[in-house]
């Protein structure tokens, strides 16, 4: 078989599908030509075609050529893409699948087209959008190195990435692709703290996140132990020590660890409600 050139097709480029096209053409690690991209409206085109990104109105005219092939939908309409992509007579045999839905299997996605394909699943976090991104990355057996080597590349001029096996796609999600929220929430109920105590949100909001902005780069930074790092903060007697007692006794990391398990069974569910 001829050696096809690194040609990606985007079904879909909302917000996510978006961030990844703009982020790897920012980065200069694609070329823009060689990205094309079909969406189910025609609003986002502009700014495709403002990058340089060639933009198709049918998926066959997307994948043309293509030899991965972004599926960047949403899980309910994976089953109508996948299959229109694979009896389009633009398929190319070869070409691998990359997907971004959260709870979607490789195997599923096989179903879907009928064959064993080779098949990437990624479990992108939404801080991409602003290129913060994180992604967890797995590929099936049918992928080969060199290929995955390339995705996982590209990927990685854009975002934090990190390999690991399918089993933990769906466990990721509570780590990565769901926890935006989580600091959101904790974001929240500080600055509702503040506001308690007089401070103004245009006081107290760029203090809270530039402080978890600072927090988290200390973590990446530090030889020490997130718990270590905590010891750091709380002088004996002093009022961190008294904030981190209420925490305790609220048993927050219980909390956010129960939190965590319920995303991952929730994730788990749709998986298999998918599957039947």
């Amino acid at each position: 078989m001829a050696k096809r050139s690194a040609k990606l097709a985007f079904i879909g480029g909302g917000n996510m599908g978006g961030a990844i096209i703009k982020g790897l053409v920012a980065s200069g690690v694609v070329e823009p030509s060689d990205i094309t991209v079909c969406c189910k409206s025609d609003k986002r085109y502009p700014a495709f075609r403002a990058m340089g990104v060639n933009t198709a109105d049918s998926i066959s005219d997307a994948i043309k050529d293509a030899a991965y092939i972004f599926l960047c939908v949403k899980p309910i309409g994976f089953r109508e893409v996948v299959k229109e992509c694979c009896e389009a007579s633009s398929f190319a045999l070869g070409a691998t699948f990359v997907s971004i839905a959260a709870s979607v299997s490789s195997e599923l996605i096989c179903r879907y087209a009928g064959a064993e394909v080779p098949v990437i699943r990624t479990m992108p976090s939404m801080p991409l959008q602003i290129g913060e991104g994180t992604i967890a990355i797995c590929k099936n057996e049918l992928v080969d190195h060199k290929s995955f080597e390339y995705i996982c590349r590209i990927l990685s001029s854009i975002s934090t990435v990190s390999v690991m096996e399918e089993s933990l796609l769906n466990p990721v999600i509570s780590v990565n692709g769901s926890s935006p929220a989580y600091v959101f929430l904790l974001i929240k109920a500080m600055l509702e703290g503040a506001l308690a105590q007089g401070l103004s949100e245009k006081q107290a909001l760029p203090l809270i996140t530039k402080t978890i902005i600072g927090s988290a780069k200390m973590i990446e930074q530090s030889t020490l132990t997130p718990a270590e790092e905590i010891k750091r903060v709380c002088s004996p007697g002093g009022t961190t020590l008294e904030a981190m007692k209420v925490f305790e006794e609220a048993d927050f990391e219980g909390i956010v660890m129960r939190a965590m398990l319920e995303c991952s069974r929730r994730a788990d569910e749709i998986t298999a409600a998918l599957m039947e």
